[in-house]
C-alpha cells in the first residue's frame, strides 16, 4: 500500500468513526454516503470500537449500528429530545418503548397500519398495568415515538397501492414499513432477562485506561475530581499516547490542565450539543457565565457555587436587558428560562447540580465574552 492511500485509508476510517460518534445508528437510505464509508472500513472500526472503547458495532446490509456501553454516574447526563424540542421525559420514553415492542410483537410482520400498532400499544399497556391517557395527550406521544423512530430509520411511511388489500383498514390510513432488524438492536441487549431497569444502564466494571478514553470521547470536559486514581494516573502516564490516539481515531485534540481534561474537535461539528450557539437557551446561558465569573471573580481553575435565587436575579437582569430579541415564553417566565439554562450547562459538563443551585465548573471561564480592543491610531 502506498503512502498516499494509506493516509486516505485512515482518513477514511476516522471519518467513518466520527460519523457514528454523530449518529450511532447510520441507514442506507437516510445516509448513503457515511453508511456506504462505515461498511467500507467495518472490520477495522469494529476492532477500534471494541478495543478502545467496549462498544459494539453492527453493520449489516440496510444498516450500522453503534451500541454504546453506559457511562459512570458523574458523566453528563444526555437525554433524548423530541422533533420538536424539549426532553422526552418519562411518559415520552414509556411511549417509545411501548411503540418498539408493538412493532416487535409476535405476528406484526414488515408492514403494520396504523390503527393495529395503536391497538397493540394499548393491549400491551393494559397489560403490564400501564394507564396511558386517551386523547391528544396519547397523540402527541405517539407522534414523538414515531418521529424518533422514523429519524434512527427504524420505520418509515409507506403507501400499500390501489392493488393491495385495504378492507381491514380505514380508508388513508397510514401503514408504516419496518425494518424488523434494526429494531431488534436498538437496545445494548435484551432486556427481558435482566432482574431490574437499573440494570439496563448499570456501567460495566472496565479498565482504567478505557474508562478513560470513554469519558474523554463522550464528554466536553472531564473534571480531574470525577476520575478515580487509576484513570487519573492513565492521564497523567499515558497523556501523549491518548493524545495520539485521539486524533488518530476521531480528529480530536486532547487539552490537560489543572482543573481537568477536554477533548475538543478543531473542526466544531463533532458534537450533539453546540455552544456557544444561536438562540435564547444558549445565549442566555453565555451571558450567565459571564456575570457569575464577574461576579463571583474566582480564583483561577476553582469552581463557583450559585444558588438558586443568585441564578434567578441574575437571568432577571439579562432578560430586561435583551427582551427585544429573546422568546417571548421565557421573557415572560424567567423560572423556565433558569431550568433549561442549567440543563444545558449540565449536558455540556460546564454546571453540576448542587445543593440550593448548581456548581459551575471551572472551564466555564473559559466561554466569559471579551471585548478586542481597538488598536491604538
Amino acid at each position: 500500500m502506498s503512502t498516499g492511500t494509506a493516509v486516505q485509508d485512515a482518513a477514511g476510517r476516522r471519518d467513518a468513526a466520527r460519523a457514528l460518534l454523530q449518529r450511532p445508528i447510520l441507514t442506507a437510505t437516510h445516509d448513503p454516503d457515511n453508511f456506504d464509508l462505515v461498511r467500507r472500513h467495518s472490520a477495522a472500526l469494529r476492532a477500534m470500537f471494541a478495543d478502545r472503547l467496549g462498544y459494539t458495532l453492527i453493520v449489516e446490509t440496510e444498516f450500522a449500528r453503534l451500541v454504546k456501553a453506559p457511562l459512570d454516574a458523574t458523566a453528563p447526563l444526555r437525554p433524548l429530545h423530541r422533533t420538536t424540542g424539549g426532553d422526552f421525559g418519562a411518559v415520552g420514553y414509556t411511549y417509545l418503548a411501548l411503540t418498539a415492542a408493538a412493532l416487535l410483537a409476535p405476528g406484526q410482520g414488515d408492514q403494520i397500519p396504523m390503527s393495529v400498532l395503536v391497538d397493540q400499544i394499548r393491549a400491551d399497556a393494559a397489560g403490564q398495568g400501564i394507564e396511558i391517557a386517551d386523547g391528544l395527550s396519547e397523540r402527541r406521544h405517539l407522534v414523538a415515538a414515531l418521529q424518533t423512530l422514523m429519524e434512527w430509520g427504524v420505520v418509515g411511511e409507506t403507501d400499500l397501492g390501489e392493488d393491495q388489500d385495504r378492507e381491514d383498514r380505514e380508508e388513508d390510513e397510514a401503514v408504516l414499513t419496518v425494518c424488523r432488524s434494526l429494531l431488534r438492536h436498538l437496545t445494548a441487549f435484551a432486556l427481558h432477562d435482566l432482574p431490574g431497569p437499573s440494570a439496563a444502564i448499570a456501567a460495566r466494571p472496565e479498565t482504567p485506561r478505557r474508562r478513560l478514553y470513554r469519558r474523554l470521547v463522550e464528554d466536553p470536559f472531564t473534571a480531574r475530581d470525577d476520575l478515580d486514581p487509576e484513570a487519573l494516573d492513565v492521564l497523567i502516564r499515558e497523556r501523549a499516547e491518548l493524545a495520539r490516539r485521539l486524533d488518530e481515531d476521531f480528529g480530536l485534540v486532547l487539552e490537560v490542565r489543572t482543573e481537568g481534561a477536554l477533548a475538543y474537535d478543531p473542526d466544531g461539528s463533532l458534537t450533539d450539543v453546540p455552544f456557544p450557539g444561536p438562540g435564547t437557551v444558549n445565549q442566555a446561558a453565555l451571558l450567565l457565565i459571564s456575570e457569575l465569573v464577574d461576579i463571583a471573580d474566582p480564583v483561577p481553575g476553582s469552581a463557583v457555587h450559585v444558588d438558586t435565587a443568585a441564578l434567578e436575579n441574575t437571568l432577571s437582569d439579562l432578560v430586561a436587558a435583551h427582551a427585544r430579541s429573546w422568546r417571548g415564553e421565557y421573557v415572560r417566565d424567567v423560572t423556565a428560562l433558569r431550568r433549561d439554562v442549567t440543563a444545558l450547562l449540565l449536558r455540556l459538563g460546564l454546571a453540576r447540580a448542587h445543593d440550593d443551585g448548581l456548581l459551575l465548573a471551572a472551564p466555564a471561564a473559559r466561554y466569559r465574552p471579551t471585548i478586542a480592543e481597538s488598536p491604538q491610531p
